[in-house]
């Protein structure tokens, strides 16, 4: 019997190979992709790399994703194709086979299966490993260089982790085979799924759900409660996702068929009759279709917004080479001009720009249109609805070239409010203002840092005639003077990175020489090693959203096809019972591709849906991480659509032809 189960094994697997491939292929594509992932994280050579610990974080976070996509889309894959051998298997046991020689045949051809794909994919990501460390460092603005980062340790983890997934495969088969006699083994695929019970119930609940996860999205107003609401959201859409494609489509189906007028019309007839029953037994496969086109939609465009806008958000807070910023009485805009200037001589560094000036910030605590309170001292730890950077008209002359004339209570105003937009006039904790010139560009940008980006969605810039007697008005309030000191130098980026630490030390001794309390001088780092630092992760995280988006892709795919496949099988009976009754051959097509055609766009309808509400709360999150330029996104974003579109619909002409082979009459 040992012999009789090994050639079994050998020839189950030659005659099922149209099983098998799609299986094997995703094998071995999240073999290699795990492969990749835990190659870079454990590299040594990443901890030489300047943003090594950012790098690090990202592929680590992305490492954990990876391997739960992978073993999901393992365990699906087998349970399809063991689902599909269920006659066979059944067969062999009205044949004599026990149980355990069942247990044991399909164990062989798991052992085999897995030696084979398992050791290909550790191979194919050996051959990239190379390739796929300098595409990283090229995401990560780094030099490019190929060097050789195969590692034992990364094979033997990778065996560990497939060697699970495949264990927990046969225990799986073995509590399946065990649980089930011959005859109804040889009836499963047949059997379908069970009929769902409590449809009307299911649909209210996943409709609550659904609604309860869109309304979270829309609601949030800041980056900080968006991050922690977003993982609320995405559990309550994910649990009506497959509520409602359970449930809530049969109970829409249903109500169409008793529309006698609709229903009682040939094709809308058998579309129906066969739509029901294919949700009744597909909800599952049709839901994770969703969900997975949702993670690959919402991980390529924030990765690639995040990435895009990485440029804008460096020049925003690190708009020269060198910065220092101050804040205290005792503090003078001399000061980092004198600073600045000493550390240049010092150095023999060549000064090309410096900007040196003074303003003010604050926060609101509310706002009525265009009525603004500013935050009290006792409220500086709340976060503001909105902030105010507010300049002296004589420094926006020296960063912009041009004159606004202000006098009293003119301001200018640069607004990212939407309330504050196109407005004449607004109130300052009942102080009116009139604004005389709508400012229409970012006139800060490349002249002072602006950090604030990372904590409120919107921000505003005010110019005011004196600055001075702008502070003195609001001495009781949040008001907090500011003072900025940069400069661009000639040096090279390599000199710039051997000076960063220096400069911080000469800023720390500059500070405590001011022998004052209420001084402070500090955020002396050289900008090329935060960009440094930002490249990297940046980069980290576009290369983390394309393999990820490439796993979710694959499992996509994957369902898709045994989709088609299995459906197929299940339908040209069915449609060979139809044109017995009379139905013509233009008729049966016309009914394929109606349903064909609702079954499979149904899921990506509904991905998009679930994109476009999560658009809002997506935006709040990125412009935390640093993605702030708005119609930046939403270019981005439609482009991934339409490319996502494009590949689905392709996937759609490849996986329709083998299901039309199948159901050809």
């Amino acid at each position: 019997m040992f012999r009789l189960t090994n050639k079994l094994a050998i020839s189950n697997l030659i005659k099922n190979r149209k099983l098998y491939y799609p299986f094997a292929l995703s094998v071995i594509l999240a073999v290699t992709i795990s492969y990749l992932f835990y190659s870079l994280a454990f590299n040594p050579k990443i901890v030489d790399l300047r943003g090594a610990s950012a790098i690090q974080f990202t592929l680590q976070l992305g490492l954990v994703v990876v391997t739960l996509a992978s073993a999901i889309i393992v365990l699906y894959a087998n349970s399809f194709v063991m689902k599909n051998r269920s006659k066979e298997l059944g067969v062999y046991g009205m044949l004599g086979l026990e149980k355990r020689h069942l247990i044991g045949m399909t164990f062989k051809e798991l052992l085999i299966f897995g030696l084979v794909t398992v050791t290909s994919g550790i191979g194919i990501g050996a051959l990239f490993d190379n390739l796929i460390f300098a595409i990283l460092l090229k995401l990560a603005k780094m030099k490019v260089e190929l060097v050789a980062t195969f590692q034992w340790s990364v094979v033997l983890s990778i065996l560990m982790v497939f060697g699970v997934i495949f264990l927990v495969i046969v225990f799986l088969n073995a509590v399946r085979i065990i649980r089930m006699d011959a005859l109804q083994l040889s009836r499963e695929k047949a059997k379908g799924e069970k009929k769902g019970r409590f449809l009307v119930l299911q649909t209210l609940l996943g409709l609550i759900a659904l609604g309860s996860g869109y309304y979270l999205a829309q609601s949030v107003k800041d980056p900080v409660s968006a991050t922690v609401t977003f993982f609320i959201a995405v559990l309550l859409v994910i649990v009506a996702t497959y509520l409602l494609f359970n449930a809530g489509i049969t109970v829409f189906l249903q109500l169409l068929k008793k529309n006698k007028r609709y229903y009682y019309q040939p094709n809308n007839l058998i579309s129906v009759s066969n739509l029901i029953f294919r949700m009744k037994k597909n909800a599952v496969g049709l839901a994770t279709i969703t969900i997975l086109s949702t993670m690959v939609l919402v991980t390529m465009s924030a990765a690639t917004s995040i990435y895009n806008g990485s440029e804008n958000i460096k020049n925003i807070m690190y708009p020269h080479d060198f910065d220092v910023k101050a804040k205290g009485n005792n503090i003078e805009v001399e000061n980092l001009d004198q600073l600045l200037t000493q550390y240049a001589s010092e150095k023999n560094l060549t000064i090309s720009n410096k900007d040196v000036l003074s303003y003010a910030s604050f926060g609101l605590s509310s706002q009525d249109g265009t009525k603004l309170t500013i935050m009290t001292k006792e409220q500086i730890t709340e976060l503001p609805k909105t902030v105010f950077l507010v300049f002296d008209q004589k420094d926006y002359e020296k960063m912009t070239g041009q004159k606004l004339d202000l006098t009293d209570n003119e301001v200018g105003l640069w607004a990212k409010n939407d309330q504050l937009k196109g407005q004449k006039a607004f109130s300052l904790n009942n102080q009116e203002y009139r604004i005389k010139e709508e400012i229409q560009q970012d006139f800060i940008i490349n002249h002072v840092s602006n950090l604030y980006i990372l904590l409120v969605s919107d921000f505003n810039y005010l110019v005011v005639p004196d600055l001075q007697s702008f502070l003195d008005q609001y001495q009781d309030s949040a008001v907090y003077t500011q003072f900025y000191g940069g400069m661009d130098v000639t040096a090279s980026l390599e000199e710039q990175l051997k000076l960063s630490d220096d400069f911080d030390a000469y800023v720390n001794n500059f500070s405590h020489n001011l022998k004052s309390e209420d001084a402070m001088v500090y955020g002396g780092n050289g900008s090329s090693d935060a960009i440094a630092q930002m490249n990297a992760l940046y980069g980290g995280v576009l290369f983390i959203g394309i393999f990820l988006s490439i796993i979710f892709m694959i499992g996509t795919v994957l369902v898709i096809y045994y989709k088609q496949i299995s459906e197929g099988y299940e339908d040209r009976e069915r449609f060979v019972i139809l044109q017995k009754v009379g139905l013509d051959q233009k008729q049966i097509k016309q009914t394929i591709n109606k349903q064909v055609l609702t079954v499979f766009f149904l899921p990506v309808i509904f991905a998009f849906l679930h994109l476009a509400f999560a658009y809002h709360m997506l935006s709040l999150i990125i412009k935390v991480i640093g993605g702030v330029d708005t119609a930046m996104m939403l270019s981005v974003t439609l482009s991934i659509c339409g490319i996502f579109a494009l590949v689905y619909v392709l996937i759609f002409m490849i996986t329709s032809r083998s299901y039309r082979k199948i159901v050809q009459i």
